[in-house]
């Protein structure tokens, strides 16, 4: 049975599932806060059932278009000594190649292939709810109304809608302050060879990816007001890794003047349920498990598939299709969860001790058991692949 959807967000999980769900012949609105949809924004690695799914809605070869070479990456003390030096070819031999690109460039991908298929409205937010039987009359920002059988928020990880419907969720801070963006510049570096270097209480993390052009990430360990942060980013910038070799100090200094750069803290999502009658929390809003999960784009895809799936299993039993959505999500949300604290406590080390036992184990570490630091914890079970709920 055909049902009106409105989906409030317009990011990455939010159109993933405008696509499924208007393949399945429903009725599609997607709302957005912004007023139009940018390519920009800081380098994502699209990873495992991510790129799987990607792959079964047809956009392989767009994502491939848009995407930057990775082939391997060094993990480095801040001296510039070499802890270990991956191949990303023989990490991902046993799962789906990463695909790295920007968050804006697989977001756009998604637009792309939905353009004239279904109703996109900006600088609109969801102003009032209320529940009329199965349906619920939506008030608009705008001012216009609409009846939804189905109300998905995918508003991110600051939701507003979730705060006022969805008053047993809640932001866990990580007390991490993320930084990224990035700089065009001319450069010798080889184009796919990444470093990534690890230190006391921060991770810089620096990414060739053309030969005109470097992608810049960091994560640092702060407890003070985003704000302030905001205003004074090449400070912070400088206090952080201005002690580093002259080659990173003068990139950090030249990306804090030109770049393109984006700044936010970080944290995760704790929803104990992901359903408040017709009304579904997804992507990062439901539960975001923050950039060190280094699943949150693949997560927001799986989880657009997997209410989609539920959905068309059920479409007159919306009910049971939220429940089984809500049911399947739930471990596979603290599994990646679960594996962004442990990489918070291996890849930002919070004392000199803490570093120097991860430097020796990192160092140490096999091929196997560099995989499964690496890539096991980013695969999921059969039966969670098949949406099969234990």
């Amino acid at each position: 049975m055909r049902k009106n959807i409105l989906i409030s967000g317009g990011g990455i999980a939010g159109l993933t599932a405008a696509k499924l769900l208007s393949t399945q012949g429903h009725q599609v609105t997607v709302i957005d806060r912004a007023s139009s949809f940018a390519k920009s924004g800081f380098l994502i690695s699209l990873k495992s059932f991510g790129v799987r799914i990607m792959e079964e809605l047809g956009l392989t070869a767009e994502l491939q278009a848009v995407s930057s070479p990775s082939e391997f990456v060094s993990f480095l003390e801040k001296d510039g000594q070499v802890i270990q030096h991956i191949s990303y070819e023989k990490m991902n031999e046993n799962i789906e190649r990463s695909v790295l690109i920007s968050r804006g460039q697989l977001h756009n991908v998604l637009y792309d292939c939905l353009k004239g298929q279904i109703n996109v409205f900006f600088n609109t937010t969801i102003s009032k709810l209320t529940s009329i039987g199965e349906r619920t009359e939506v008030v608009l920002s705008d001012g216009r109304e609409m009846e939804a059988d189905i109300i998905i928020i995918s508003e991110g990880l600051r939701s507003s809608t979730r705060e006022r419907y969805f008053t047993n969720a809640r932001i866990v801070d990580f007390n991490t302050l993320y930084m990224g963006g990035r700089l065009q510049i001319e450069h010798s570096c080889n184009v796919g060879d990444f470093k990534i270097y690890i230190d006391v209480n921060k991770m810089l993390s620096i990414y060739p990816i053309a030969n005109n052009e470097i992608a810049i990430q960091c994560y640092i360990h702060h407890k003070g007001d985003l704000a302030t942060m905001k205003e004074r980013p090449a400070e912070l910038l400088y206090r952080s890794f201005g002690h580093y070799g002259i080659e990173v100090t003068d990139l950090l200094n030249r990306f804090a003047e030109e770049g393109m750069m984006f700044i936010d803290k970080m944290g995760m999502v704790d929803a104990p349920d992901l359903v408040n009658g017709n009304m579904v929390l997804l992507g990062d809003a439901g539960y975001c498990p923050t950039a060190l999960s280094g699943m949150g784009a693949s997560l927001s895809i799986y989880g657009a598939k997997a209410l989609s799936h539920f959905i068309n299993k059920t479409p007159d039993d919306l009910r049971s299709a939220f429940n089984n959505y809500n049911g399947l999500m739930q471990p596979i949300i603290h599994k990646f969860q679960s594996n962004a604290r442990n990489n918070a406590t291996s890849f930002i080390p919070a004392d000199e001790q803490q570093l120097h036992q991860f430097i020796n184990t990192f160092r140490a570490a096999s091929d196997i058991e560099l995989k499964k630091i690496m890539t096991d914890p980013i695969i999921l079970t059969e039966d969670q692949l098949n949406f099969k709920i234990s």
